[in-house]
C-alpha cells in the first residue's frame, strides 16, 4: 500500500480518502489539516482542523478503499466482491481470469485472495477505465500478481483449462462464455455479476450446449444497524439491490 494513503473519519463517521504528501492540505468543511500533520499522527492517531474538528487517522481497509477510491465505472460492491471470492473458492497460488476490470475493485479482492504467488489476468476494453483501475490497484496493492490487458476477452488468446476461476462483470457475458468455459479448469467455477434478471436469463440460455452447469443464482443482502446506546435501529439509508451473482461450474468436455 502507498505509505501516504490514509482514511480520515470525522465525528459523524464520514470518511475521506487522502494521499498525504509534504506540502499538501486536506480540506474538510470544518477546516483544513496539513498533510504533514496526518503523516505525523499516523494510523490510529488523530488530527484537528484549524477550526477544531477532530479527525481520526487510519489505514483504509480493502472495503473502505474500494468504496472511496476514484472511479471510472461503478465498482463491484465489497459485499458482492467478497461473495464472489468465496463462490469462486479461491486460495493462495491460484490463477483467476477477470473481465471487465472496471475501476479495479473486484480485481483487488481477487488479487488478495490468490496472494503474491497467484495470478489475476484482467481484461478491459475501455482504455480510460483500465488506466484508472491500474492506478487504483497499484496504490493499494504492492504485490505484482495482476496482469492488465487492454481489449475485450473475445479477442484474447487463452490457454485451455488454465484458470482456477473466472469472474465476469460485463454487460453481455454470454458472448464470452465459450472462450471462458474453455479456459476454465474442470470442476471449477465461473461467477458473473449482473445487475438485472433479464441478463441472468440470457446468460443461462447462453450456457446451454457448453460444458457448464448452473449451480445457483443469488443476491447478497447487507443490512447495517445504527447503535447509539441506549437506542439501536436499522440505518435509515441501506444498500439495496446491487446485482445478481450467477455461479456456473465446469465439467469435463466429452
Amino acid at each position: 500500500m502507498d505509505e501516504g494513503l490514509f482514511l480520515l473519519k470525522d465525528g459523524k463517521g464520514r470518511a475521506f480518502l487522502v494521499r498525504a504528501r509534504p506540502g499538501g492540505v486536506f480540506h474538510h468543511h470544518r477546516g483544513t489539516v496539513p498533510h504533514e500533520a496526518i503523516l505525523e499522527a499516523g494510523p490510529g492517531g488523530q488530527v484537528t482542523t484549524h477550526l477544531g474538528e477532530a479527525l481520526s487517522v487510519h489505514r483504509p481497509s480493502l472495503e473502505e478503499y474500494v468504496l472511496h477510491m476514484k472511479r471510472s465505472a461503478t465498482p463491484t460492491y465489497p459485499k458482492d466482491a467478497s461473495a464472489m471470492v468465496a463462490l469462486l473458492d479461491l486460495a493462495p497460488g491460484m490463477r483467476v481470469l477477470e473481465a471487465g476490470t472496471g475501476s479495479g475493485g473486484l480485481t483487488l479482492f481477487l488479487a488478495r485472495a490468490v496472494g503474491p504467488e497467484g495470478l489475476v489476468e484482467s481484461y478491459e476494453a475501455r482504455p480510460q477505465h483500465l488506466k484508472q483501475a491500474e492506478a487504483n490497484v497499484r496504490a493499494f496493492w504492492s504485490h505484482d500478481n495482476v496482469r492488465f490487458h487492454l481489449g475485450a476477452l473475445e479477442g484474447a488468446e487463452l490457454e485451455a483449462e488454465s484458470y482456477h476461476g473466472v469472474a465476469l462483470d460485463l454487460m453481455e457475458p454470454w458472448k464470452v462464455l465459450p472462450k471462458a468455459a474453455r479456459a476454465l479448469m474442470p470442476d471449477r467455477f465461473l461467477v458473473a455479476y449482473l445487475p438485472n434478471i433479464t441478463q441472468v436469463l440470457e446468460l443461462v440460455k447462453g450456457a446451454e450446449g457448453l460444458p457448464l452447469r448452473l449451480e445457483r443464482v443469488l443476491e447478497v443482502g447487507w443490512r447495517e444497524w445504527e447503535v447509539r446506546l441506549p437506542v439501536a435501529h436499522p440505518r435509515f439509508q441501506q444498500v439495496g439491490h446491487t446485482a445478481f451473482l450467477v455461479v456456473l461450474r465446469r465439467w469435463k468436455a466429452s
